[in-house]
C-alpha cells in the first residue's frame, strides 16, 4: 500500500510523477488545483502539443475504457503526458466501479510515460481519519494511486498567502488586516483570491496602494460556502440571498451551468429520497444503501432535509426541471446562469 503523502511531499515529487497515478483528496480545494496546474505547466509546457500530451476527462464522461484509451497513445513531441480525471464521487461508486478503475490504473506500467492525477473534491470522498486511521476505501485506492492529502489551511497561513497574494498585485496590506479578511471572509481560498483581487483593483482605481479594514468591510463579502449541496440547501431553507451567493462563487469558479443545473437537480433528488425514506422511518445505514451514497453523505442529507416538507422538494424538482430545459434551449449562451438565477429567485 502506497503512504498517504502531504500537499509539500507531492510538490516535491514534481517532475518524477510518471509512472504513478495520484489521488488528490481532502478540504483545500483550491491548493488542488494549484497543484494540478503547476504539474500540466511541467509534463505539458507547450501550448501547442497540449491537446496530445494533456487530456482531461470528467467524470461524465469516465468510463475505465475512455480511461484506457487515454493512457494508451504515447507523448508528442514530449517526454510524458498528464491525464487528470476530475469530478469523480467515491460516496456514490459502486465497489464493482471502483474495482474497475484500480485494475485500469494497475495498468499504467505498461504506459509509464503518463502522469494521472484524480482530482476529488472535499466532501467526495470519505477518508476516515488519514494518515493512521484511513478508511477501507481509501485504504483499497491506496494499493495502487497515491493519495496526496490536502489539509485546510490555517489562520495563520492564510493571512500570509493573502498578504504575498496583495503584494503580487502591487498593493500593500497590515498583517492584521490578512487576518480580518480570512475572518470576514471565510477560508476559502477560492473566496480570498477573488476577494483579494477586488480589494487591489478597488484601492487602486482611488489613487491608493494600502488596503484597510474599512476597504474590506466596504468591498468584500462575507462568509460563503461555494458547492451543489450547499445552493440547495439553502433553497430548501428558503435562503435565497445565500443561494444566490454560492452560485456566484460557481461562476467565479467557471463552472459551466449545464454542469450546476445537473449537480442541483441530483442534489435535490437525493434530498427527496432521503426525505420520503426518513418518513418511513428507515435508517441512516438503509437510506444511504437505497439511495446509493455513503453513509456518511446520507447523514448530511438527513440533516439538510431534516426540516423540508416532501410537498417542497416535489415543487424543487418541477422547478428545476423547467429551468434544465430553459438552460438548454435553443440560442442558450455559454456561461448563461439567468436560468439558475431565475429558479433560485422562484423557489
Amino acid at each position: 500500500m502506497h503512504p498517504i503523502i502531504t500537499e509539500a511531499d507531492f510538490r516535491r515529487e514534481i517532475g518524477k510523477t510518471a509512472g504513478h497515478a495520484y489521488l488528490l483528496f481532502g478540504e483545500e480545494d483550491y491548493l488542488k488545483l494549484h497543484a494540478i496546474r503547476t504539474v500540466r505547466e511541467n509534463i505539458s509546457p507547450e501550448p501547442a502539443f497540449a491537446i496530445f500530451n494533456d487530456v482531461a476527462i470528467d467524470a461524465t464522461d469516465y468510463t475505465p475504457d475512455a480511461l484506457l484509451n487515454a493512457m494508451t497513445p504515447p507523448p508528442m513531441m514530449a517526454d510524458g503526458r498528464v491525464i487528470l480525471l476530475r469530478g469523480l464521487d467515491f460516496t456514490s461508486m459502486k465497489a464493482p466501479d471502483v474495482d474497475a478503475l484500480l485494475e485500469t490504473l494497475a495498468l499504467l506500467s505498461e504506459y509509464d510515460f503518463n502522469t494521472v492525477l484524480l482530482h476529488v473534491a472535499d466532501g467526495c470522498i470519505e477518508p476516515g481519519r488519514p494518515p493512521k486511521a484511513p478508511s477501507a476505501l481509501l485504504k483499497k485506492l491506496a494499493e495502487v494511486v497515491i493519495p496526496v492529502q490536502f489539509d485546510g489551511v490555517s489562520d495563520a497561513r492564510l493571512a500570509a498567502w493573502c498578504g504575498k497574494h496583495f503584494a503580487h498585485l502591487g498593493v500593500k496590506v497590515a498583517p492584521a488586516d490578512c487576518a480580518f479578511l480570512v475572518s470576514f471572509v471565510g477560508r476559502s481560498m477560492f473566496l480570498l483570491a477573488n476577494e483579494i483581487e477586488k480589494l487591489a483593483y478597488y484601492v487602486r482605481a482611488a489613487g491608493r496602494d494600502l488596503v484597510t479594514e474599512a476597504d474590506i468591510r466596504l468591498v468584500s463579502v462575507p462568509q460563503l460556502t461555494a458547492d451543489a449541496f450547499a445552493l440547495s440547501n439553502a433553497i430548501m431553507a428558503g435562503k435565497y440571498k445565500d443561494a444566490l451567493d454560492a452560485l456566484a462563487v460557481m461562476k467565479f469558479e467557471r463552472i459551466e451551468p449545464t454542469i450546476v443545473m445537473g449537480e442541483l437537480s441530483k442534489a435535490l433528488c437525493e434530498m427527496y429520497a432521503t426525505r420520503t425514506l426518513l418518513d418511513a422511518g428507515r435508517s441512516q445505514k438503509e437510506i444511504a444503501k437505497t439511495v446509493g451514497v455513503h453513509e456518511y453523505k446520507a447523514g448530511l442529507l438527513i440533516r439538510a432535509v431534516s426540516r423540508v416538507t416532501p410537498a417542497r422538494l416535489t415543487r424543487a424538482i418541477s422547478l428545476c426541471a423547467e429551468a434544465d430545459v430553459a438552460l438548454k434551449g435553443y440560442g442558450r449562451m455559454l456561461g448563461d446562469y439567468s436560468a439558475i438565477e431565475k429558479l433560485i429567485c422562484a423557489l
